[in-house]
């Protein structure tokens, strides 16, 4: 029987009388209560818990369609499953409308850095660092410990962002050319670690190299290819559909730096030696951390592809400090079979191919979902947009 307050639990993405027959037909008649779980721009998700376990009940928004092949998720998803990086997947309805997996309890996250601060100040600075060890100023603030949330680490970062952290450890980027790869202060360069670390940089370093080393798959996607599929989508349907001005305004502002944006591939092109697994979306939403590991979620855009899609996506949308930053770079890149040695100086270009593409997602998205939903892409479009480096 279904708790009395569940009614008040579930989304209202789906109604819940429609949710149950679907849970019927995946094998859950006895259901306790559903109620939505948080994240998804897209998708909705339902934690489901009956008298002998949980799952996760995921409805696939049509919209979405356009961006995955479904087989392909699947593929991946069972992939990372059976590799004990993500939660099982158990049943897939005949439409292929519903998910359901396993849920897995995220545990908390111990973090000895506040985030707050590190948004506030990267890195304390030199003066305060002396002063904490000689017990001039009250070094409570920085000996605190906190635990959190691992979607609590979200954090927008720009290449500009990146750049700029990194130069505050005295590593310069001149620039993302071939020329600017030779330049021997763009050569990795270990920094000590933070003096009030949190966990985050390890857990996502392990991560990254397990998931390098998985296979393949009969998948695969260039990063250019990447970019020339959404922008013939977007094209498509700026010449079908009666979209709106708002619309098609920020399609001009994806036409206006195309140049930028053939650079910036060219140059993820010119490090590649042979594409990877990649998830190419580990943003904070997509991850839960489990008995000191972490698992994937969300295998939508899941294929080989470019091994600094991993990085970036990692870098672009967690809150890790410069000198986190730095040895998850180093210790990623170092002795990569992957990439040339010169891949550290397309570490901005791909960070800002990610902001690219999820500015591409923003428009695609809004243009197959009502005027309602609409108007949320569109604001996500904005959001995005700032932090795509402006060079034209």
């Amino acid at each position: 029987m279904l708790d009395v307050n569940a009614a008040n639990q579930y989304s209202a993405g789906e109604s819940f009388n429609a949710l149950l027959p679907i849970l019927k037909r995946a094998g859950l008649e006895q259901v306790l209560s559903i109620c939505e779980l948080s994240g998804g721009l897209s998708n909705h998700n339902y934690k489901i818990t009956t008298p002998t376990g949980r799952y996760v009940l995921r409805v696939n928004a049509d919209a979405a369609d356009s961006f995955c092949s479904r087989q392909q998720e699947r593929f991946y998803w069972q992939q990372l499953a059976q590799a004990k990086l993500a939660p099982a997947l158990l049943w897939v309805s005949e439409d292929e409308r519903y998910y359901l997996s396993d849920f897995i309890e995220s545990d908390l996250i111990e973090s000895d850095f506040i985030e707050s601060d590190l948004i506030e100040s990267a890195v304390a600075s030199a003066a305060e660092s002396a002063a904490i060890e000689h017990n001039v100023i009250d070094s409570e603030r920085f000996q605190r410990k906190r635990f959190i949330h691992w979607p609590a680490l979200e954090r927008q970062t720009s290449s500009a962002d990146f750049v700029l952290g990194q130069s505050s450890l005295g590593i310069l980027y001149h620039g993302y050319s071939q020329q600017a790869c030779l330049n021997p202060e763009l050569r990795l360069i270990p920094i000590q670690q933070d003096k009030h670390p949190n966990s985050a940089a390890r857990l996502l370093l392990e991560l990254l190299l397990q998931l390098r080393e998985l296979p393949t798959g009969p998948y695969a996607i260039s990063i250019t290819e990447q970019w020339q599929e959404y922008h013939q989508q977007m094209l498509a349907y700026q010449a079908s559909l009666a979209l709106t001005h708002d619309w098609s305004e920020r399609v001009a502002k994806l036409l206006g730096i195309q140049i930028d944006i053939k650079h910036w591939c060219n140059d993820l092109a010119a490090c590649l030696i042979k594409p990877q697994f990649c998830h190419r979306d580990l943003n904070p939403h997509n991850l839960l951390l489990k008995n000191n590991r972490l698992y994937c979620i969300d295998f939508e855009y899941a294929t080989a592809s470019h091994p600094l899609c991993e990085l970036a996506v990692v870098l672009a949308t967690h809150a890790l400090t410069p000198a986190q930053q730095n040895e998850l770079v180093t210790q990623y890149l170092s002795q990569h079979p992957y990439v040339t040695s010169h891949a550290v100086a397309a570490v901005p270009a791909a960070i800002d191919m990610y902001w690219v593409f999820a500015c591409y997602w923003a428009l695609l998205m809004a243009a197959q979902t009502e005027a309602s939903r609409s108007a949320d892409y569109l604001a996500w479009f904005d959001c995005f947009w700032p932090l795509i480096t402006q060079e034209s």
